[in-house]
This record gives structure tokens, C-alpha cells and sequence, in this order.
């Protein structure tokens, strides 16, 4: 996104105020992109002094290399100092970093002491507005995955019907069958009786 690429674009100017033998070096060496170079100058240009555009410009090199957590550290420490446009530009890194990483709270809350300290800066307010909208997508994308996740009632399961219980006591049931049996004889009686009986010769006239 453009926003991010107004990180680096303040590092140098900065410092000019600042013109220690370390704090130049790192300068230069950030300018050729020795990234390790500048580290280390700006962390000897530390070594004896609080120098905040030290500070702001250690933490654009940690950016750089990777490190984003230890360059929010170094921004932080930029905010302690009494220049006001360095604290709000630290502020504003801050909250790219933050914005870029997805954490929209930390960087909407950045960008606002950006603000704060520099109520014209158009830059902070636009990437503000980015945030709070980024922010407000992400939190009813968050609304929808709870709905989603939450379990679906479901209809009761419709029980087999059970077979229902004989209601004839065991007694009737034998007699039941006692019946049955000697209805059953009398047929096989029958039709034992019409395969004896023999068929009758026809009479000779």
C-alpha cells in the first residue's frame, strides 16, 4: 500500500540538526544500505547520549532489516524527547508497522498520537482512516465466523415406533394356539377323508 512507503522517506532529514561522528556514519550507511553498518553507529551514537533521531533512525534500520519488534521499541523511545514533529513521526512508523502486521487497534491507536502532536499531517490522518475501516471489516468478519461457528439446532431425532406389547396374557396365548392347532388337524383330516374315498366306475348301459 502507498502509506507504507512514507516510512523511510523522513529518516534522513531528521537528523540534520544532529551532526555526531557516529550518528553521520550510520547516516551514510543507511543511504548504501549497509544495514549493519548503520545499526551499529547509531547504537554507538546511543552509547553516550539519549539522542532521539538516533533512536528514530535505528528503529527505520531494524524496520528494514526485518526486525520489526525491536524497531517499535526504538520508535518508542523517539517519543520520549521534546521535538515534537520526530515524536509524531515515530508515532506514525509506529503505526504502519502496526498497520501492517494487522494489528489495526495498536495502529489506529498510533496514528491518533501522531495526530495529536501534528493535527496537519494529511499522511496520519488518511492512514487513520484506512485503519479504522480495515479494523471495522475485521471486526464483523469476526462476527461472522462466531455466527458461523456457533453449533446449529438440530430436530429432535424421530424415534422408531416401538412394536407395541401383545395385550393377550400368556394363557389366551397358548389357548390361541391350542386353536390354531386343532383347526389345523381337522383341515388335514378332510383332506386325508377325500383322498381315500375311491372314484366310482361309470355304469355299463
Amino acid at each position: 500500500m502507498k502509506f507504507l512507503l512514507l516510512f523511510f522517506i523522513t529518516t534522513m532529514a531528521l537528523v540534520a540538526r544532529s551532526q555526531t561522528g557516529q550518528l553521520v556514519r550510520g547516516n551514510r550507511f543507511y543511504k548504501e544500505n549497509k544495514l549493519d553498518e548503520a545499526e551499529a553507529s547509531y547504537r554507538k551514537a546511543l552509547a553516550g547520549s539519549t539522542e532521539d533521531a538516533a533512536h528514530y533512525n535505528l528503529g527505520n534500520t531494524l524496520y528494514k532489516k526485518g526486525q520489526s519488534n525491536e524497531a517499535i521499541s526504538s520508535y518508542e523511545k523517539a517519543t520520549g524527547g521534546n521535538d515534537v514533529n520526530l515524536k509524531a513521526k515515530a508515532f506514525y512508523n509506529k503505526g504502519v508497522i502496526f498497520h501492517k502486521n494487522n494489528q489495526l487497534a495498536e495502529a489506529v491507536e498510533a496514528y491518533k498520537q501522531a495526530l495529536r502532536l501534528v493535527p496537519e499531517d494529511a499522511e496520519a490522518r488518511k492512514n487513520l482512516q484506512l485503519a479504522l475501516a480495515a479494523r471495522k471489516q475485521q471486526q464483523q468478519q469476526q462476527q461472522q465466523q462466531k455466527k458461523q461457528e456457533q453449533p446449529q439446532q438440530q430436530e429432535p431425532k424421530k424415534e422408531d415406533p416401538k412394536p407395541q406389547k401383545s395385550k393377550l396374557t400368556q394363557k389366551q396365548a397358548e389357548q390361541y394356539l391350542k386353536a390354531l392347532e386343532q383347526k389345523e388337524r381337522e383341515l388335514q383330516e378332510k383332506m386325508q377323508k377325500k383322498a381315500g374315498s375311491t372314484a366310482q366306475p361309470q355304469k355299463d348301459w
